[in-house]
């Protein structure tokens, strides 16, 4: 089997530093981080459904250093008051100073303050791209920064597998220049990612209707239609295509007013996620051109989580492979890390779509000379 996992932030294995899967309680992680060393902890992957609720400030005020932890899906995190301090955190939007709640913009500057740098993201990048060779990728997009986007340029030679940068877009002219006037082995560039909401499981995907557990609350939208499609043809004027985030079916709903401003020439801008796209919204897709990259694993892997949030009929809809098929939408898979095992999706894929079709969107589309 050779997969292509369309959808990764490998830089996210340097954080790796605590075994959030040894732990069934929050008492337990805190007690391995109170023994744990270093100067300040920065560490992602912690779930609820494993921890039996998210740790909150107060919780992590038993440790005596600054603590960040990031949620598995990065969109949020969690913080103790040492860390408040040193970096003269105050309540807003983004921040919950009773529970220590960081969410997205805010969450992410501090992440990048605090995350390794140099040899230490080398090391982390390269082991994470050996591993995928090990479980059959043969190509990841990987979402980068500028800084992250030159360590790969220095590990070109030494890429086990192909990898698409995929920048942000406050960084996709750096990234561009790296590939001005030289080719590399095994690097390519892709699409440039912009946020239009959250995820689910933060409560900050932009919902049509208001969350299950969240009286009168649809989440939160990043961008509207109007900024979207200026930075389409932004995009287009530099030859290249967006990649948008958009988790919610009303944040949905602002990518495709956008295209229909934007009126885009180039074919295949991506749609991340999408999970509660219905028929009327996959057809309007399919007429835009656009290419839609879905994670299978999401929904048996967050079924808790979207049944609290979403409730059963919404999860019932959510993630309609079978429709987007039928359909003849341009789909492709990838893990969003979560977890960084194509297997696991695939399985999911192959009892809904049949092995021949889930084979396709998890990188057959690749062998054809598709999309890219």
């Amino acid at each position: 089997m050779r997969f292509v996992d369309a959808h990764t932030h490998l830089e996210l294995m340097a954080l790796q530093t605590v075994p959030f899967d040894r732990f069934s309680s929050v008492g337990e992680l805190v007690e391995y981080l109170k023994s744990s060393e270093g100067e300040h902890i920065l560490a992602w992957g912690w779930e609820e459904r494993k921890l039996g609720r998210s740790p909150t400030r107060e919780d992590l005020d038993a440790v005596d250093r600054p603590v960040l932890l990031l949620r598995m899906d990065a969109h949020l995190g969690v913080v103790n008051s040492k860390l408040v301090e040193d970096f003269g955190l105050r309540e807003n939007e983004l921040f919950d100073p009773e529970k220590g709640f960081l969410y997205e913009n805010q969450l992410w500057e501090l992440v990048e303050k605090l995350k390794p740098k140099g040899e230490k993201m080398k090391e982390a990048l390269l082991g994470a791209l050996k591993r995928a060779e090990k479980m059959g990728i043969v190509e990841i997009h990987d979402y980068v920064d500028p800084e992250t986007a030159n360590i790969y340029a220095d590990l070109d030679g030494d890429l086990p597998i192909r990898v698409v940068l995929m920048p942000y877009y406050d960084g996709y002219r750096e990234v561009m220049e790296l590939f001005k006037g030289r080719r590399y082995e095994n690097l390519y560039l892709g699409w440039v990612k912009v946020f239009v909401d959250g995820s689910v499981g933060a409560r900050t995907a932009y919902l049509r209707e208001p969350y299950e557990d969240r009286k009168g609350w649809r989440g939160r939208l990043f961008i509207g239609s109007k900024e979207i499609s200026s930075i389409v043809r932004e995009l287009e004027d530099a030859g290249l295509r967006i990649s948008l985030h958009a988790i919610g079916d009303s944040a949905l709903d602002e990518c495709l007013r956008a295209f229909e401003r934007s009126k885009p020439e180039l074919s295949y801008h991506r749609i991340e996620h999408t999970i509660l796209i219905d028929r009327e919204q996959a057809l309007r897709v399919k007429e835009f051109n656009i290419l839609l990259c879905l994670q299978p694993n999401f929904k048996p892997f967050f079924r808790e989580t979207y049944l609290k949030a979403l409730g059963e009929d919404r999860y019932e809809r959510c993630l309609p492979l079978k429709l987007l098929d039928s359909l003849g939408v341009d789909v492709i898979f990838g893990s969003d890390m979560m977890p960084f095992d194509p297997w696991y999706g695939f399985s999911y894929a192959k009892d809904l779509l049949g092995e021949k079709r889930a084979k396709y969107y998890y990188g057959g589309w690749r062998d054809e000379g598709r999309y890219i």
